[in-house]
């Protein structure tokens, strides 16, 4: 008995001064989603820029009194909605760079507490007059030690290659409708970074009929390449709420299940 706990002992110690290879396996689970998290932020903060410039489009014009319109003040709702999605897919990120960073320290330390725990309830079987605290208090670190080092790198890649392959299909379909709203978007502020002032682009011989049909053939263009948006809103609301909950599902739902349950069933074993 003693001489098995002495060994795991030693086994949980070349954890805890080596890389534990479990934690190896999460780092580029956790990698790969923060990777594709900064692909999805990069293409929200791409259709963000090209809706946010598409807005300040002026069209003037001179009928008397100088007159300017924004026809594309109505793209502000989706604008700011992807704005706040892509804050929170930025999050999203930041989190999964935290724990690819931090997982193998934490790891590390309780490998650390679990050596220690089982070097504990190993002496104390040695050693009858140990003090009772001490006694007590092994199999609490062995317990926590272990969870640390060994369960919690282990549900964490389980529920990021679970929740990949139970989402892959929703996943590509959002990320299919972000890529074509991008490339529409970049498109929407190619075709003009601004409108002429209809008073000094306008022939002088149009007269002010001429001046308010040119107006009126431009405002008319960019509202049709707005509605174009405004019909893409729908799809591009739902790709996004895709791709968050894919997210959250992966790197949060599915690790605290696996890990809630897996401390249930080792309390009810060792109670």
């Amino acid at each position: 008995m003693q001489g098995g706990l002495a060994l795991l002992a030693g086994l949980a110690l070349v954890l805890a001064l080596t890389h534990n290879p479990l934690v190896r396996q999460t780092e580029d689970s956790v990698e790969k989603v923060a990777a594709s998290a900064v692909i999805v932020y990069a293409s929200l903060r791409a259709i963000n820029a090209a809706l946010s410039t598409a807005q300040e489009v002026a069209v003037g014009g001179s009928l008397g009194v100088q007159a300017n319109l924004q026809p594309f003040k109505v793209l502000e709702p989706v604008d700011d909605t992807v704005e706040r999605v892509a804050d929170v897919v930025f999050a999203v990120a930041i989190g999964a760079a935290v724990v690819a960073v931090g997982l193998a320290p934490v790891a590390a330390l309780g490998a650390w507490l679990l050596a220690t725990g089982l070097l504990v309830s190993a002496l104390s079987t040695l050693w009858p007059d140990a003090p009772a605290r001490l006694r007590r208090l092994a199999w609490p670190a062995t317990r926590l030690g272990g969870a640390v080092s060994l369960a919690l790198p282990l549900v964490v890649t389980l529920g990021l290659e679970l929740g990949e392959r139970m989402t892959t299909g929703p996943a590509e379909e959002a990320r299919a409708v972000l890529n074509s709203v991008a490339e529409k978007a970049g498109l929407l502020i190619g075709r003009d970074s601004g409108l002429p002032d209809m008073a000094g682009g306008a022939d002088p011989a149009e007269g002010f009929f001429g001046r308010l049909a040119a107006m009126g053939d431009a405002v008319q263009d960019y509202a049709e390449a707005a509605g174009v948006f405004l019909n893409e809103a729908d799809a591009l609301f739902k790709a996004m709420l895709t791709l968050i909950g894919v997210f959250v599902l992966q790197s949060l739902v599915l690790p605290i299940l696996l890990f809630w349950g897996g401390w249930v069933l080792l309390k009810r074993g060792t109670s």
